[in-house]
């Protein structure tokens, strides 16, 4: 099940790039995401229809992460993923903050 597109969709409002893997621009504001997990989560018929896709959501920021957070998981929940975890970390070499979502959604593997 490919995802990258509802990712895309459900984090435009943010006005910010979003890109999945690798952001390769000098925005000081940016979202990555990638996969994290990809599995089959309902089998019927001896063939699996539904898979369960968990992704890693990436916000860089140089200011404080917290309104933008919220927003994040807020748009990702309105778009049907479910929120697993939040973390925070302070990257000191590149001096941003990084905050990382993990969060899954179930899907036909048509898709």
């Amino acid at each position: 099940m490919n995802v990258n597109s509802q990712v895309i969709t459900a984090l435009a409002s943010l006005s910010i790039p979003v890109a999945a893997d690798v952001y390769e621009g000098a925005a000081d504001e940016y979202i990555t995401f990638n996969y994290a997990d990809e599995r089959p989560a309902v089998r019927a018929d001896d063939a699996d229809i539904l898979d369960e896709t968990t992704i890693q959501i990436h916000y860089f920021t140089r200011t404080n992460p917290l309104t933008k957070k919220l927003s994040i998981r807020n748009l990702m929940r309105a778009a049907g993923f479910n929120i697993q975890n939040t973390q925070q970390f302070y990257e000191s070499d590149k001096k941003l903050y990084h905050v990382v979502l993990e969060v899954w959604i179930e899907g036909s593997t048509e898709v």
